[in-house]
């Protein structure tokens, strides 16, 4: 067959194909099903270009393994995602002699019409390390067999890829900690962003790529061993990560659909049809664009949730100068509380039973800047429900809330006390800003993140170099009880999450809710 006729068929074949699964996804909005579809439909284009044009070499391309690497390798190929395929080779000579088959090879994918990412490596350079390209190590993780040389790929599967990860683990973590933290910070450090990129926001698709890598390195530098997917994570984990990426994949999609292109970002226009369309969403009735946020929100709140506790637990990720630094916190362990790492976990975990523990356990944060364990997290949401019973209150409550507030790590203690359902159930009129979408000049992000970031803001005062910030600070310095000011920031806007015109009427009747229920006038 020509090459002339050879594109036209594939062409063909695909275009059919992607009509197929965009007709599938509009009907079920099934997004697992409609990337795993489009990753089928490659294999066997992919398939059909290496049986005609590489498979007769026999020479040389009996020596040749093609497989596909990144979200292509690990099944994951949305509708407009680039194809990353590796041409590996057993020595240069191989390489050489296919440069011209593989170049042919390529130009069929592209003919496509799709975006086609081809590396040629052979297997020695596959187990090299270069710090400036970790991407190309990470990318190998998710190495999948496609055709040609089985062997050759089981080679890298099964020795080259372990013994890379044994041997370089800790820096190969050190570099995707880096530039994981790195994008955090360029996309504002919270996932609660109004119009987020679904992909590279925090809370988003490449979190969840992270947090599967680091488990799965970790993994493979403890056991020597590639560990099943659903192994690498705790069940209670597991189950929210799965709903997140049930739900997330199905977000891609629609974006793709929508822009024809592989453009991720949910701005007004594309959340209000995601909302009026019920993307990612079962069950009956209308939904409003800031209920389906919501949604949004609370998935990608457990996705994030779960790198940044992988980015901080993970051991390889530690270099000589954190572990030093984290090993002067370990000093501020406690009888109730040991810091390992950084990690806050409980010296006695039934205590939590008892709500005034896990009230200084939030002081305790608030104090140190810590974080908590997963484990410890896990033990937390394992009491609530016996505490939610009968919730803290009244002079139990406050004496301890005040002093969060006032310690200078309060937003983020707050933010965990938030994330765990323990801060709605102690200050029930925070439900209604939980994740809520505001869409006017005042607010970037959430009101719940939008409060915390107001109380942090405020706590930075007296740390900036500002002469306007110093001025505020020595303000707040004066005050004889700031923490009846952080109290009515926290409450300042709950009033926005109650239907009406007049929000600060709303407000200001909860706040008195708010404290009675904390016996202040």
């Amino acid at each position: 067959m020509t090459p002339a006729l050879l594109s036209g068929e594939l062409r063909e074949l695909y275009l059919a194909g992607f009509a197929r699964i965009q007709q599938e996804f509009t009907a079920t909005g099934n997004g697992r099903a409609a990337v795993e579809q489009r990753t089928a439909l490659v294999d066997d284009i992919a398939g059909r270009i290496w049986e005609r044009l590489l498979q007769p070499l026999a020479n040389g391309a009996g020596k040749c393994a093609l497989a596909a690497i990144g979200g292509y390798g690990r099944r994951s190929l949305f509708p407009f995602s680039d194809i990353d395929l590796l041409f590996l080779h057993p020595d240069r000579e191989t390489e050489g002699r296919l440069k011209d088959p593989i170049r042919a090879f390529s130009q069929e994918m592209w003919d496509l019409g799709v975006k086609l990412s081809p590396t040629s490596r052979t297997l020695a350079e596959c187990e090299r390390f270069d710090p400036n390209n970790v991407e190309s190590v990470i990318a190998l993780l998710d190495c999948r067999f496609l055709a040609g040389n089985r062997e050759l790929f089981v080679q890298l599967h099964d020795q080259v890829v372990p013994r890379l990860m044994l041997r370089d683990a800790q820096a190969i973590v050190q570099r995707l900690v880096e530039i994981t933290r790195n994008r955090h910070a360029r996309l504002g450090g919270t996932v609660f962003h109004l119009e987020p990129n679904i992909k590279d926001a925090p809370g988003g698709l490449r979190d969840y790529n992270v947090a599967h890598w680091l488990a799965l390195i970790a993994a493979l530098n403890q056991l020597q061993t590639w560990s099943e997917p659903e192994q690498l994570l705790p069940g209670s984990m597991r189950r929210q990560v799965d709903a997140a990426l049930e739900f997330l994949s199905a977000v891609r999609c629609f974006l793709h659909l929508r822009h024809n292109r592989d453009d991720n970002s949910l701005t007004w226009a594309a959340q209000d049809e995601a909302a009026n369309r019920k993307i990612g969403v079962n069950g009956d009735g209308a939904l409003t664009a800031a209920g389906w946020m919501r949604i949004y929100f609370q998935h990608a709140r457990a996705v994030h949730r779960i790198c940044l506790q992988l980015l901080d637990e993970v051991p390889a990720a530690w270099s000589s100068l954190y572990r030093q630094f984290q090993s002067w916190r370990s000093r501020i362990s406690t009888p109730e509380f040991s810091v390992v790492h950084g990690m806050v976990f409980l010296q006695q975990p039934a205590a939590l039973q008892d709500p005034e523990t896990l009230l200084r356990l939030f002081h305790f944060v608030a104090h140190h800047g810590v974080k908590l364990s997963t484990t410890t997290e896990q033990r937390i949401e394992q009491a609530l429900p016996a505490i939610a019973a009968t919730p803290p209150r009244g002079a139990e409550l406050w004496i301890y809330l005040q002093e969060i507030l006032l310690q200078p790590h309060a937003a983020e203690a707050l933010r965990s006390m938030h994330a765990l359902r323990f801060l709605t159930l102690v200050l029930p009129e925070l439900k209604a800003i939980d994740a809520l979408v505001v869409r006017d000049f005042y607010h970037r992000f959430t009101v719940d993140e939008h409060t915390f970031l107001a109380i942090e803001g405020l706590h930075r005062l007296q740390l900036s170099s500002s002469e306007w910030d110093k001025r505020y600070a020595s303000l707040l310095t004066e005050l004889e009880q700031p923490e009846m000011l952080y109290l009515a920031i926290l409450l300042h806007d709950v009033g926005k999450g109650v239907a009406g015109d007049d929000h600060i009427a709303s407000g200001l009747e909860m706040a008195d809710h708010s404290l009675e229920r904390l016996d202040l006038e």
